[in-house]
């Protein structure tokens, strides 16, 4: 028996054997048959190459849509009297239903086969082809429109004899006129149906012809092997189905709920989707007619209650999309999609009130996570603003690229001539628990918080400044939250106190649970580090990051929930439970590649992991034309020439070779950097590339010699035991390594000529001049 050839729907090789009988035991394919579409090896050509792209759904020809009449229903029927109501199954019936006849209980007309036939002219305009589909509620016709020569789909009554079917009707028809957008299937006409008296008994809603691709279709074609479905293009269906459903629920004074989504709901015409069937849609807690969904979709509360919320709708979508993506390609890096499933689990909450607030925060939450996925393939697309957060003005993370301060050498212990020139290891500067509460962004201001418009007007508050709640004024909580800023930026144990208080305000204030949840969980976790910071405790940071988490459920489309975990995690070290802090990092930085303390994040990573190459590569791809990218840059050069960390003292015996060494770097990289250096000099700003003073160049290239020095004197062969020099070895140094230290001593008399605040200071940095210069005669 050998391995299944074939793949499985999700893109992962099928790990099914081929049995005796040339079958799989596992996805039930025969070995030699073609099986599903081959995919790209590269994850970058999976999926459309634009966002939001569907790919070109043609129309079946008019001939290939129609079904027979006399096919067997999928519907239960039902009396059309409406004081009696009973559904025709046991104990009423046995056997098969007649599409026709009465009711065996109160001897009501009931019909269920199309009332229009082939060839039939409506209203003198319309003549009918046949019928192509029957839902909950009607029969759908193809007719051809005799006036503009087009073809159109006309719905009419499932029961003719409903009796309730001209208010259904008419309902329908006044649903469909009231609602106009893009994504939703447009009314043409409507054709009342009236009895022999002259009264409207129904009618025939006329609308455009949008094809017969709904998403069941699509799912069903993936099934068969004749398409392949990405999971970008369920993301991109959802988008579009949300933007629908954003225009029933924000309806003003009206506000309408569709009911009813489902994939069988959904057409994909041409590059777009088409919602149709808004024969079930209402306004928001109507009662009558009766709501019609579907069990399968429907949400926990529509059960008990009966009447469909606009909560209940986004937990149509989000089973609708779980559904699609169940037959879906999604071979991405990293998270992979890990914050598309995140959507679709809050979307579909038991608890009504903790799923998104409307159809526009899913879409936005839906497309960070499309966008997210795309960019760990790999594909670059224009960065969007955060509708939740303000980028901080602050990168953390900067001072593996930041030039030394003169302390650097001044906080070293007096050096001594004869003790080998070890450079100090680079320090990777990973941010303190402190300093990662102080540059996070921050949450956007709540725009229907009582006192927002207070914090917009230049003139009305001092951002470093506490505030009071205004008396004339209902309880801010954006107010809470400003002072809680404040408050941590002082770094106290009493203004952390304080901070406690202000946050327990917040959480008092009555308000719309689902936009003050992720703001007071944003903020208790900023409080949690700074007093990690204040105590050293690192419980307070793994509180944090459960904060984080809480808001990361809540916000999965968005970066800064994932960079604020990425930086508990390399606190903390990662949890096998959640995500890694690298694959965190990758997360942000993959989706914006100008961020630099994502960058920064998978640098030290790789650093502490003894990979140079790989530090040097993330930092290669940190876009030109900002401020992160001249710490990049500068971080870059540092970390070509650095010791790294771990390996601060000479190993005793080494030799040429030593594997012992591998965290030095090479001379020549050092001699790399060195040449740059002076290309980054004086640079105008703006020019889109680091610019270093005079004497922050002097410093870097100072800092380099030093690492070059020490790589050069550990590799070289020299007799004598490793260790403590002497005069006699001093004497003996071999030519690069005298050259190297007739350099770095010109460079410290530079330091110590420019650096004279204090005869401390130059008499330090004139030790270092004498304790690095080759030894001479005289």
């Amino acid at each position: 028996m050998t391995g299944c050839p074939h793949r499985n729907f999700d893109g992962s090789p099928c790990t099914g054997t081929v049995l005796p009988t040339g079958w799989c035991d596992l996805c039930g394919r025969a070995e030699g048959q073609p099986g599903l579409p081959a995919l790209p090896d590269a994850p970058r050509d999976l999926g459309p190459r634009d966002l939001l792209a569907l790919p070109e759904h043609a129309t079946r020809p008019v001939g290939a849509r129609l079904v027979r009449p006399e096919a067997p229903l999928r519907i239960r029927m039902g009396c059309s009297a409406a004081d009696c109501g009973i559904t025709f199954a046991p104990p009423y019936t046995e056997g098969p239903v007649p599409i026709k006849g009465y009711c065996p209980a109160c001897g009501a007309r009931y019909s269920y086969e199309p009332e229009l036939t082939a060839g039939e002219l409506l209203r003198d305009q319309y003549r009918i082809m046949g019928p192509i589909a029957h839902g909950g509620q009607g029969w759908v016709y193809l007719a051809e429109d005799t006036h503009l020569g087009d073809v159109v789909a006309v719905k009419g009554l499932l029961n003719r004899y409903e009796h309730d079917g001209a208010r259904l009707a008419d309902l329908e028809r006044r649903n469909l006129v009231a609602i106009r957008h893009p994504r939703i299937v447009q009314i043409r006409d409507f054709v009342a149906r009236r009895d022999d008296a002259g009264a409207t008994t129904g009618g025939h809603i006329v609308m455009d012809d949008v094809g017969d691709g709904t998403l069941a279709k699509v799912v069903e074609e993936t099934r068969r092997g004749e398409s392949v479905l990405d999971i970008e293009h369920v993301a991109a269906y959802g988008c579009q189905i949300l933007e629908a459903l954003a225009h029933l629920h924000a309806g003003g004074e009206r506000v309408f709920v569709y009911g009813d989504m489902k994939p069988s709901n959904v057409v994909h015409h041409g590059n777009g989707v088409k919602v149709i069937d808004l024969g079930g849609m209402r306004e928001e807690g109507q009662s009558l007619p009766p709501a019609h969904v579907t069990a399968e979709y429907m949400a926990p509360e529509t059960a008990f209650s009966g009447l469909p919320t606009v909560a209940h709708d986004l937990h149509t979508v989000g089973v609708t999309l779980r559904e699609l993506a169940g037959w879906a390609v999604d071979r991405v890096p990293g998270l992979g999609t890990d914050s598309f499933r995140r959507v679709v689990e809050r979307a579909v909450r038991d608890d009504p009130g903790r799923r998104f607030t409307d159809a526009r925060e899913m879409a936005g939450q839906l497309r960070g996570a499309l966008r997210e996925i795309r960019a760990l393939r790999g594909k670059s697309d224009p960065p969007e603003p955060s509708d939740y957060f303000r980028p901080s003005t602050q990168l953390l993370g900067a001072r593996l690229g930041t030039v030394p301060a003169i302390e650097h050498w001044l906080a070293r212990p007096r050096p001594d001539r004869y003790r080998p020139p070890v450079a100090p290891a680079l320090d990777l500067g990973a941010p303190t628990p402190a300093e990662i509460a102080g540059c996070l962004p921050v949450p956007r201001r709540y725009p229907g918080d009582p006192q927002t418009a207070r914090f917009e007007v230049s003139s009305g508050y001092d951002p470093g400044q506490l505030l009071d709640q205004e008396d004339e004024m209902p309880r801010s909580v954006e107010i809470c939250l400003h002072n809680v800023r404040v408050l941590l930026g002082r770094n106290t144990g009493e203004d952390l106190e304080r901070a406690q208080a202000e946050l327990d305000t917040a959480d008092s204030v009555p308000g719309p649970s689902a936009v003050r949840r992720w703001r007071l969980e944003w903020h208790r976790a900023l409080l949690a580090l700074r007093s990690a910071g204040l105590d050293d405790n690192p419980q307070q940071i793994a509180e944090a990051r459960t904060h984080f988490m809480r808001v990361h459920l809540e916000l999965p489309g968005e970066y800064a929930p994932k960079l604020a975990l990425a930086h508990c995690g390399e606190q903390l070290g990662d949890d096998a439970a959640g995500p890694s802090a690298r694959e965190l990092y990758e997360a942000v930085f993959a989706r914006n590649p100008a961020h630099g303390g994502a960058a920064l994040g998978l640098a030290r990573l790789a650093l502490r992991a003894g990979d140079r190459r790989a530090a040097l590569d993330v930092l290669g791809r940190v876009g030109p034309g900002t401020l992160d990218h001249t710490v990049a840059r500068i971080a870059a050069l540092r970390i070509r020439a650095a010791r790294l960390p771990g390996d601060a003292d000479p190993p005793p015996g080494f030799v040429r070779g030593d594997p012992r060494l591998a965290s030095l770097a090479a001379p020549a990289e050092v001699d790399a950097a060195l040449a740059e250096l002076p290309g980054l000099v004086g640079r105008l700003p703006g020019a889109g590339e680091p610019s270093l003073s005079a004497d922050e160049a002097l410093r870097l290239r100072t800092e380099l010699h030093e690492w070059k020095l020490d790589a050069l004197h550990r590799l070289n062969d020299r007799p004598g035991p490793a260790g403590r020099l002497d005069a006699r070895r001093l004497r003996r140094l071999t030519a690069p390594e005298r050259e190297l230290r007739r350099r770095l001593e010109s460079l410290y008399r530079q330091l110590a000529a420019q650096h004279r605040e204090t005869a401390a200071t130059h008499e330090h940095l004139v030790d270092l001049v004498h304790a690095v210069r080759p030894q001479t005669l005289f």
